[in-house]
């Protein structure tokens, strides 16, 4: 077993190597880039129009995609108050036809009753009258003897 000291110096030793040997990382893609630029060969500047395009692309692009998406939100949004609206409008349509619907079959009930107690009367007059006729009408005719 190794003991504290000889562990902690251990990693002492390579820590201190490590940092040594290395060189900073980058933060950015740009910074790596101008490092690589600063070691090439050619001394021509980087062109004003490349500049221009590394350092508005990215904040560009992305006020074009909220943009687009805020666009998106916004035109589903009113698709679906639209059509919320179209389903108010056309179930409000069926209800008001629905009770037309009633209102017929009701009327055509009563005439139907107004009717059968219209021929339920004609009836009774026409039993009525007949009860009463001459008692002539009254006789059998027919075979009778004489």
């Amino acid at each position: 077993m190794i003991s504290r000291t000889a562990a902690g110096s251990a990693i002492r030793t390579l820590t201190r190597t490590t940092t040594q040997n290395t060189k900073p990382l980058p933060r950015t893609y740009l910074q790596a880039q101008s490092q690589l630029r600063q070691y090439s060969s050619s001394s021509n500047p980087p062109s004003a129009t490349g500049v221009f395009y590394k350092t508005f692309t990215r904040p560009v692009a992305k006020c074009l995609l909220t943009a687009l998406f805020v666009y998106q939100v916004v035109y589903w949004g009113w698709s679906k108050l639209e059509v919320d609206e179209i389903k108010e409008e056309r179930q409000a349509e069926i209800t008001k036809l629905e009770a037309q619907v009633r209102a017929l079959q009701v009327k055509k009930e009563k005439e139907a009753e107004a009717a059968a107690a219209a021929a339920a009367a004609a009836a009774a007059t026409a039993v009525a009258s007949n009860t009463e006729a001459s008692p002539d009408s009254q006789k059998k005719k027919g075979w009778g003897w004489w």
